[in-house]
């Protein structure tokens, strides 16, 4: 489902155009007051120093007096000069809300209120216009965020990369941060394991910044704990989502803080801690019911099933993921339908209905192979193999488990992996086979060790951002 193809200059105004309608100028940049000499005072040069030839010492002059605004070329010189990073010099609101273009005010109000189709149809105007090159990179961003609103995650990533290009090439971070951001959902929607790098760079650039924008950190502390969580690595996802609760700005976006509820709910549902996730998942079906966000109501129904289905409930455990499925279907998405599928499939598995619970985990893999999560896939073949053994078909286990295994291998997801060895390894020992039970119990000890030094080093890496 990804777009592999290499991102192209932000739309039809890349020609360069400014706003103004002068062809061949290019836009200044900001730079916060003050910043250019302060820096070359700091290095001890003159402006002929840093103008080097390459522009007029009164050029320099003139940006460091604001009477005029550098090119991103001449503020690339001026950094090089007076050895200070570029981003020492941008002036840049702390908000995403100060990013705002006149222009793009209505695509912003339509994915606001929850419009994401005319938002991208009126992006895709947009696009269609002589626009400035900052504007049009404006308007992919926002594309990128209409298209994940509809889980549409080939075309998010997509503008979200033609975005960034602009973005990094402009030396503008909470922007490159932001893009990071949507590029993580996109793979975290197709189970892509590339998700969890992005999300560390966002967040890793985000914190470079200062100060810190809160509500960019809260917004990728979010996706990693769902990244965390898709490779269930809960006590991560836990953290994750509990700071990124933490830094408060968060509650200004309420679609975004029911999320995280629902994503700690599930991770402390599979951590044990019943009450917790009980307590979250409702509070995101609260928020998601008041916002009528249907398909993120469609995810917590499914949680808050799931949650039920541990503490025994049963009868509540169907009605919330039968409504959860019935969202997905008014929907008309495909994305995350599967994992309802698997769960209706635990359901009956608990009832001991094993004809349904296998009819349901042949739906959920037909709607993972279609939509392209291989996870999902992997997850469902596991399934099959744990109904299979219910009825003694060994051959069909083994067929099951091999296919899952090789999938989770593939992904390098390194937790799924090591608990499909486990549960391969009990069906192993109850059928006598110790020798290949041990062998499959020896390989989930070994992936643990594994994934756990990969997470150390990769916490360690952020914080060191």
């Amino acid at each position: 489902m990804l777009d592999a193809a290499p991102p192209d200059p932000p739309g039809p105004g890349r020609r360069g155009q400014a706003a103004s309608g002068h062809r061949g100028r290019r836009p200044g940049v900001d730079v916060k007051p003050g910043s250019v000499k302060q820096a070359r005072l700091e290095a001890g040069l003159s402006l002929g120093q840093v103008a080097g030839g390459v522009v007029s010492r009164t050029a320099i002059y003139f940006v460091e007096t604001g009477k005029s605004r550098p090119s991103m070329e001449t503020l690339r010189l001026i950094a090089d000069r007076t050895g200070r990073p570029l981003d020492y010099f941008l002036s840049r609101p702390s908000t995403m809300e100060a990013r705002s273009s006149p222009l793009t005010t209505e695509i912003e109000r339509l994915i606001a209120t929850g419009d994401a189709r005319g938002a991208i149809a009126a992006g895709h105007a947009m696009l269609e216009q002589q626009l400035d090159t900052d504007v049009a990179a404006k308007v992919q961003y926002l594309l990128a965020n209409a298209h994940l609103r509809l889980t549409q995650a080939g075309e998010g990533r997509r503008h979200a990369a033609i975005a960034r290009a602009y973005f990094e090439q402009t030396g503008d971070v909470l922007m490159v941060a932001e893009c990071l951001r949507n590029e993580a959902s996109a793979a975290y929607l197709t189970q892509d394991p590339t998700a969890l790098a992005l999300a560390v760079r966002g967040l890793e650039l985000c914190r470079s910044l200062e100060p810190v924008p809160r509500i960019t950190e809260a917004a990728l502390l979010g996706v990693l704990g769902s990244v965390h969580a898709a490779s269930q690595n809960w006590p991560a996802a836990i953290d994750a989502y509990e700071q990124a609760i933490a830094a408060g700005d968060v509650v200004t976006d309420l679609r975004r803080l029911s999320l995280m509820y629902g994503g700690l709910g599930l991770a402390y549902q599979e951590v044990g801690q019943l009450d917790h996730a009980l307590h979250y998942a409702q509070r995101a079906l609260t928020l998601q019911e008041t916002l009528n966000e249907r398909v993120s109501l469609a995810g917590s129904e499914n949680n808050l099933g799931l949650i039920l289905l541990k503490r025994g409930d049963l009868a509540g455990a169907q009605a919330h993921i039968t409504r959860s499925l019935r969202l997905f279907e008014e929907a008309g998405v495909d994305a995350g339908r599967a994992n309802v599928l698997l769960s209706l499939c635990e359901l009956s598995n608990a009832r001991s209905q094993l004809h349904e619970a296998e009819r349901f985990a042949g739906q959920a893999l037909d709607v993972a192979e279609r939509s392209g999560e291989p996870a999902t896939v992997a997850e469902s073949h596991m399934w099959l193999g744990r109904l299979a053994a219910a009825r003694n078909d060994d051959r069909t286990v083994d067929a099951e488990f091999a296919v899952a295994l090789s999938g989770l291998g593939e992904l390098g997801a390194t937790e799924r992996l090591r608990r499909c060895h486990i549960t391969y390894a009990e069906i192993l020992e109850s059928r006598g086979d110790l020798a290949a039970a041990n062998d499959h119990l020896r390989r989930a000890i070994g992936s643990m060790r594994v994934g756990s030094s990969q997470y150390e080093l990769r916490e360690s890496r952020a914080a060191r951002g």
